[in-house]
């Protein structure tokens, strides 16, 4: 039977949130808590959480700044005269054990005097810096002043690429709501917090538009908001505009005469003089100078944290809390899923590559668009390989080519570089910083999509069960400590640590895993190569964020949108015989110190593609060549290899490192690389056997 989890030592008799019911306001970034965790941990003091404010609701936890900008659920709980109160009451109760009167940490007793619900604007924070400015002030309730002479510049008129069908059919399709009653995310800053998002109701099309804009030189990272509101009970439409610089909350203005004609008219050509595209063409790929559309994913299940979610007035007062069930998980696989599907490390993640999250969650995120910005980095890959299509293609300098296109990207992924100036993306090395942000986000998007939760469902599942049998394994057998095929792996992973690197591992868990359909794939590919087998078990480190991808749809090749020159040897699953080399993919630092490695068996073929340098063709050279691979080789390596069928029985015939015999020199004659590098290029030749979890 699977462990369950151990009840917690010394718990109070009365636990110290017996009976709240909270709603949560707001983002706590001072306190480091996200929305999840601090669920999670109101629920460990005997509360419960719901995600309006309903009829059991008990108490508001809000941030400073949702409390004097009187949010939804902060508008709600002052007309249920709720305490309104700080996180800080929460950690106290947390930290003594005890209840706390709510009244010692409530925001204050009266309302902010600028605050209004009634559907008239509120002073809203004026971005100075931006360039952008609304012409039309007769309707238009507008705060703050504009910036003299703030008109946007945009470039000359520059040809712009030619528009990929398929991404404008996933674009056009992505903006049409596929379930009836779904209800779309006010803008958060949108003081008309009882209006909803028109949907046409013939089409399903939804009035919302995103778009971006960055420009390097100029130092700007500029967003607009579009959407046509309407109030239920009125009939009055509206078009809601807000803009300034990503970070900031802008100005804004709200348009129209109330008629939804004129509100829709107002928005398509507000779009236009933003984008230079039609509505009706917003798939096509973006205008040079001009603000890219940014598609969004309008999945009713999302559970990101973007707080346009609280916006939404829940339809249903009565809220019936779902008891969760107890976690059926075996601890280390329990505490393996808590660190995959951590959401403090996809922001800090996110953080440390310069995504704006805020601009674009990942619960929003479209495949789409991680495919548009593959493409603009391919583009830029093109003008740096070759630089006569600066002219050629773009009609202009490098100079000015490299700038526009970078700008393109930006405007497409969005970033938050603050009051920095967005680096132009110029080098190979800034190019695969770019690559690893998307490929991270493809991984994390995945994990996301496993975390979304039904509330509505009524299946007696603890959610990181539910998290688990989303991965869809076959296998994930914790290895025993004191069994032979713990203390193998472990020496493989000790024994294969580059001097170099400077590493220091310590084990803390190993799996053995089975991806579902993974070893027939595996086969099917065996039976139809030509070649020797030449199967060896070779390592592959990556950040914990994107293991819940990698757990659920296999390791994978870049798309065909990616810049094969963002890769030493072409597009592939790249994988080494020294773990050291694998662990410095897996940015420990972002994750508390926690590594996951895998050990996966691959089928290199004999023979295999040998290349001292890099060669961004390897894979078509290979395939050309009859291989099905590409060893890069090191000057540093496994001297003898040997049946790894002592490490369990379900490996023999693989080839793993003598783990008795040290590395050392090759001797390789023009070897550029320290270490060995395997490059597979065609996923059905790899399979996963080992996951480690490690401390670093």
């Amino acid at each position: 039977m699977p462990r369950r989890k151990a009840a917690a030592p010394a718990a109070p008799a009365v636990p110290p949130l017996d009976g709240c019911v909270i709603a949560i306001s707001g983002k706590f970034d001072n306190s480091k808590h996200t929305h999840a965790s601090l669920e999670q941990l109101i629920k460990s003091l005997g509360g419960s959480v719901t995600k309006s404010v309903t009829k059991t609701t008990t108490h508001v936890v809000c941030s400073e700044d949702d409390y004097n900008n009187d949010s939804a659920k902060v508008a709600a709980g002052k007309a249920k005269d709720l305490p309104l109160v700080s996180p800080d009451w929460i950690f106290e109760a947390e930290k003594e054990n005890k209840t706390i009167d709510p009244q010692t940490h409530v925001w204050g007793s009266d309302k902010p005097a600028d605050s209004q619900t009634n559907g008239k604007k509120r002073p809203i924070m004026v971005s100075k810096s931006d360039e952008d400015e609304e012409p039309e002030t007769k309707k238009a309730k507008t705060n703050g002043s504009k910036a003299k002479g703030a008109k946007s510049k945009a470039k000359a008129a520059d040809p712009e690429p030619e528009p990929e069908a398929k991404e404008e059919k996933q674009v056009a399709e992505g903006q049409f709501i596929k379930k009836k009653d779904a209800a779309i995310p006010v803008d958060e800053h949108c003081p008309l917090v009882y209006n909803q998002v028109h949907i046409d109701p013939d089409t399903g099309l939804i009035y919302d538009a995103s778009l971006n804009q960055t420009n390097a030189s100029n130092n700007n990272n500029k967003f607009y908001r579009i959407q046509v509101l309407y109030d239920a009970k009125t009939k009055v439409y509206k078009t809601w505009t807000r803009w300034g610089r990503v970070g900031e909350i802008g100005q804004s203005a709200i348009l129209g005469n109330g008629a939804v004609a004129d509100a829709i008219k107002n928005f398509e050509k507000k779009f236009k003089d933003k984008s230079g595209l039609a509505w009706d063409n917003r798939g096509d790929n973006p205008k040079p100078g001009k603000y890219a559309f940014v598609e969004r994913s309008y999945n009713p299940d999302s559970e990101d944290e973007d707080d346009a979610d609280d916006k939404v007035v829940a339809k249903k007062e009565d809220e019936e809390e779902v008891k969760i069930a107890e976690c059926t998980l075996q601890l280390e696989v329990k505490s393996l899923m808590e660190l995959i599907f951590n959401q403090q490390y996809f922001q800090a993640t996110m953080t440390a590559l310069n995504y704006d999250a805020n601009k674009l969650p990942l619960g929003k995120l479209s495949k789409a668009t991680i495919t548009r910005g593959f493409q603009q980095l391919k583009d830029l890959a093109a003008l740096m390989d070759d630089a006569t299509l600066a002219a050629s293609k773009w009609n202009t300098t490098v100079a000015n080519a490299t700038e526009m296109l970078s700008n393109m990207y930006y405007s497409i992924i969005p970033h938050a570089f603050g009051r920095n100036r967005p680096p132009i993306i110029r080098d190979n090395a800034s190019l695969k910083k770019e690559i690893e942000l998307l490929e991270s986000l493809s991984d994390m998007k995945d994990a996301a999509d496993i975390m979304k939760i039904d509330r509505k469902s009524t299946d007696n599942i603890h959610p990181l069960d539910k998290q688990f049998q989303s991965l869809g394994l076959n296998e994930m057998t914790v290895l025993d400590h004191d069994s032979s095929e713990f203390q193998y792996l472990s020496d493989y992973l000790h024994g294969s640590k580059g001097e170099s690197h400077g590493l220091d591992y310590k084990v803390q868990e190993i799996f053995r895993i089975e991806r579902q359909g993974e070893n027939m794939r595996f086969d099917e590919y065996a039976e139809k190569s030509t070649i020797g087998a030449n199967r060896r078990l070779l390592w592959h480190g990556s950040r914990a964020t994107n293991f819940g991808g990698i757990l659920s749809q296999g390791l994978r090749i870049a798309p065909p949108e990616a810049p094969v020159s963002g890769y030493m040897f072409g597009k592939g699953i790249y994988l080494a015989d020294m773990s050291s080399k694998s662990a410095n993919y897996c940015c420990s630092y972002i994750s508390g110190g926690q590594a996951l490695l895998l050990l996966c068996e691959a089928k290199l073929g004999d023979p295999m593609q040998q290349l001292t340098n890099a060669s961004y063709d390897a894979g078509s050279t290979a395939k050309k060549g009859g291989m099905e691979s590409t060893w890069g080789m090191g000057m540093t390596a496994p001297p003898k290899w040997m049946d790894a069928g002592v490490v369990h029985e379900s490996l023999k015939g693989i080839q793993m490192p003598d783990i008795t015999e040290k590395p050392c020199a090759t001797n390789v004659d023009g070897a550029y690389l320290m270490y060995n590098e395997f490059i597979c290029y065609d996923v059905a030749q790899v399979k996963l056997r080992y996951l480690f979890r490690v401390q670093m």
